[in-house]
């Protein structure tokens, strides 16, 4: 399979092509990680249903047992559990970071040590977490996993 990738300037969204003659195991491969990134998480703000595309997910936290999904300009009470959320989620980029809180990888903008061990995560939209030790190890495979890198 080979990849072709085109820059066009003023494209109001970006889109993917595939072009094939027959759907071979490493085409499937393919589609199958591009769904988990396409899929979208239902929920409430207020009153009103709201959807937010996988992808515009900053992190997901767990408040007084309510499950919340931060996007850049909006915050939605989603009804899946946070194990739920990384089990469903994982594969498109999801890793747990602490007890209660689930950040999508893809929106990390930098990562720096902190006191204790711990981690604090920046993320693209400016906010900042902090990654409990405990999640370190597993934050760091999936990272690597991530990024084709081998882990130990």
């Amino acid at each position: 399979m080979k990849l072709i990738r085109t820059k066009e300037e003023n494209l109001k969204e970006n889109y993917l092509e595939l072009h094939y003659d027959k759907m071979d195991d490493e085409t499937s491969a393919v589609l199958d990680r591009l769904r988990d990134t396409l899929r979208y998480v239902e929920g409430t703000s207020g009153d009103k249903k709201v959807t937010i595309a996988l992808t515009d997910i900053y992190y997901v936290e767990t408040v007084d047992r309510k499950t919340f999904a931060y996007a850049k300009d909006a915050c939605i009470e989603i009804k899946e559990a946070l194990r739920d959320v990384l089990e469903e989620y994982s594969g498109a980029g999801f890793a747990r970071i602490s007890k209660s809180a689930v950040v999508n990888i893809y929106k990390i903008k930098k990562l720096q040590g902190d006191v204790n061990m711990r981690v604090i995560i920046y993320l693209k939209n400016d906010e900042k977490l902090i990654m409990n030790r405990s999640y370190k190890n597993e934050f760091y495979e999936r990272l690597n996993k991530l990024q084709g890198r081998k882990t130990k």
